[in-house]
Formats: C-alpha cells, structure tokens, sequence
C-alpha cells in the first residue's frame, strides 16, 4: 500500500523530545525539514490538531523507498 497521508498522534511526539504544549506547525515542520530531511516540496499540507498531527504528500514522486519516508511511517 502507498501511503500518502499520515495521522501522528502528539502523544507519540513526545518520545521524539516535545511536550505537547511546545508542539506549534513552527516546531514541527523544523523537525520534518531539518531532522528528519523532509524535502519541503514534498508536503502538500500539515495540519496540528489538539491530539495529531496530519500529513499529507503530493502525489506526483516516488519516495516510498526514501529514508525520512520510512522515519515517518516508524513514528505514525
């Protein structure tokens, strides 16, 4: 199955070092963009809800071998 969209619980990103009250789409998208090498281009839309974050990919690149890819799958 290629996964394009993935529901984080912030629960979850509290093992990566976040408290859920410092959670904000600024703290976030750092962490895709500088941590786990998320190409920017790549991000269709975030969105940080009071229990998950929601990312969705754009469809048109083949990533799913790509090592932030399975980063995130590990955290979803």
């Amino acid at each position: 199955m290629k996964m394009r969209e993935f529901s984080i619980q912030t629960k979850k990103l509290e093992y990566l070092g976040y408290a859920q009250e410092e959670l904000s789409l600024n703290v976030i998208e750092d962490h895709l963009y500088y941590e786990l090498d998320v190409p920017q281009e790549y991000i269709k839309n975030l969105e940080l809800t009071e229990n998950a974050l929601y990312i969705k990919l754009i469809d048109k690149v083949r990533y799913f071998n790509e090592d932030w890819y399975v980063n995130i799958q590990r955290i979803a």
